[in-house]
């Protein structure tokens, strides 16, 4: 019997298939998206995921609407309906239910707004601000629900939990002051990360709940050179929060997928120790060879295509044969989804991703 594509990156991710190369290729917008559709000749998104032969799809829960999924208008008008996301037409400007806020038209990730900004001056903010209401995960999970029945067995989908306690909380209160309160008020810079941290978990529970098959989380905590705190800080602050979250998945014996851009290889350990199964994205500058070799036993490694230099600025023939170099030593002895170091934006030309595709397709033997 055929396997489908979910059970097929589903058996890759539990190490029972070594030989199969799953594959996901994103966008950071539905604009570039499909000009790279339109360059190949396609005008449909649904012919377009076709033709890139992904294994997967992320989907989100309501109140991650405004930041991750603003490009679908079904799910917008969900979000924008039930009263949690505000839409400030004259501004351009919707506004999450944590009081982030996030510009309509945006091609990628950026927030405006910080709520809680002015925090270490005066705690006592954090005493009239709450979480989001989780009183009814069927208007939470609704959208989420839709697509995973949209997608049956041909894409594994997961509730993405990007935006996670680390990036949340200095989203809140403005990266400089929250680091600044770490070292002047660290007990309320706990509260607001704990609080943080008990709706992540409620969102883990329910996603397990609702029979999803792999658990996500999301905190960028390294830039191109290093992490961006100390590993003393992340062993003390956010490793005992982000493994309260892990915990609720590997309770329920499903796979954890965390995301973090940049330079986190001094994490590794600790993470792999918390019960990560897959490290999402691998970027460059991490040494590709050295994690495979140390962590290729604990971990599937998840992207390690470069998308700063190669793909936004070498020549196709570039990209392929860095696609096919990537693919050889992240893709030895399995544990390996061949994906881009980070989604494709604006400024990689149609023709890279044309090469990447096809790339991927030999390598895979389609």
């Amino acid at each position: 019997m055929k396997l489908s594509r979910q059970q097929l990156i589903m058996e890759v991710i539990t190490r029972k298939n070594v030989t199969y190369l799953p594959s996901v290729i994103n966008f950071s917008n539905l604009n570039k998206k499909m000009d790279c559709a339109r360059y190949v000749g396609i005008s449909s998104e649904d012919e377009f995921d076709e033709y890139l032969g992904n294994h997967l799809r992320f989907t989100c829960q309501l109140d991650d609407i405004a930041s991750h999924s603003k490009d679908d208008k079904e799910k917008l008008t969900v979000a924008i309906n039930s009263g949690r996301t505000k839409f400030d037409i004259e501004k351009n400007i919707l506004t999450d239910p944590w009081g982030l806020m996030f510009k309509f038209n945006a091609a990628s990730y950026y927030n405006y707004g910080h709520p809680l900004s002015g925090i270490e001056e005066n705690p006592e903010m954090l005493d009239r601000y709450l979480a989001p209401s989780l009183d009814n995960m069927d208007l939470l999970f609704g959208v989420a629900e839709k697509d995973r029945v949209r997608n049956g067995d041909n894409y594994l989908t997961i509730v993405s939990g990007y935006n996670g306690v680390w990036e949340k909380s200095y989203e809140l209160v403005g990266l400089e002051e929250f680091i600044y309160l770490l070292s002047t008020d660290f007990k309320t810079a706990e509260r607001l990360m704990d609080i943080i941290t008990d709706y992540k978990v409620r969102i883990a529970q329910e996603t397990v709940k609702r029979g999803f098959k792999v658990g996500h989380h999301g905190d960028d905590l390294g830039t191109q050179i290093s992490t961006i705190i100390s590993e003393d800080m992340f062993v003390k602050i956010l490793l005992p929060r982000i493994k309260r979250i892990f915990d609720v998945y590997k309770g329920a014996g499903i796979p954890v997928q965390m995301h973090s851009c940049g330079k986190i290889t001094p994490f590794i350990p600790y993470l792999i120790d918390a019960g990560l199964d897959i490290l999402e994205p691998v970027q460059p500058c991490m040494d590709i060879t050295k994690i495979k070799n140390e962590y290729g036993n604990d971990l599937i490694f998840f992207g390690g295509i470069d998308t700063q230099e190669l793909l936004a600025f070498k020549s196709p023939s570039e990209v392929r044969k860095e696609t096919l170099r990537t693919i050889s030593i992240l893709g030895a002895r399995g544990g390996y989804i061949c994906a881009p170091a980070q989604e494709i934006m604006n400024n990689v030309p149609p023709e890279n991703v044309e090469a990447l595709v096809s790339t991927i397709r030999e390598a895979r033997g389609d």
